[in-house]
C-alpha cells in the first residue's frame, strides 16, 4: 500500500463525486456506497474543499461536488492536499536516520522509484482514473 488510508479515501470519494457529475453528493451517500467510515470521510472531504478540489453546500440540496473539472485534477494534487507536499519523501521504512549520508539498504532504489511514482501522479488525472474504474462505481 503506497498511499495513506486518507489518500485512498480521497481518491474513492473524488471518483464517486466525479461519476455523479452535476449533482451535490452527501458524505453519508459516499460512505454507504463506497464502504468508507463516515467520520473519517468527513474530515477528508473538508480537506479537499480547503484544497480547492471540492465545493460544499450546506442545507437542503447540499453536499459536495467537484470545484474543477476532473481532467484538471491530478493525482499528485490529491495526495499533496491530504498527505502534504512531502508525501513521498523520506525512507520507505520510516527510518528517521536514513538519508543520503546514512542510507538504508534500499534507499537509492527507493529514491528512483519514488521519483517515477511522483512523475506518474503528476501526469495522471482524476478523469483518466475515472475512465478506467467508472464501470465499477455504482451511484444508483
Amino acid at each position: 500500500m503506497l498511499l495513506s488510508r486518507s489518500s485512498e479515501y480521497a481518491v474513492q470519494a473524488l471518483l464517486y463525486i466525479a461519476k455523479s457529475s452535476d449533482k451535490m453528493i452527501l458524505a453519508k451517500e459516499i460512505s454507504e456506497r463506497q464502504g468508507l467510515a463516515l467520520p473519517f470521510l468527513g474530515k477528508i472531504l473538508l480537506s479537499l474543499v480547503k484544497g480547492g478540489l471540492l465545493k460544499s453546500q450546506k442545507g437542503r440540496g447540499g453536499g459536495f461536488s467537484l470545484a474543477v473539472p476532473p481532467d484538471e485534477i491530478t493525482l499528485i494534487q490529491m495526495v499533496h492536499i491530504i498527505d502534504g507536499q512531502d508525501a513521498f519523501e523520506g525512507c520507505v521504512f520510516g527510518l528517521p536516520e536514513c538519508g543520503e549520508e546514512n542510507p538504508c539498504p534500499v534507499h537509492d532504489l527507493w529514491m528512483k522509484t519514488r521519483d517515477q511514482i511522483s512523475e506518474i501522479f503528476e501526469h495522471r488525472t482524476l478523469a483518466q482514473l475515472l475512465d478506467v474504474v467508472s464501470p465499477r462505481i455504482s451511484t444508483n
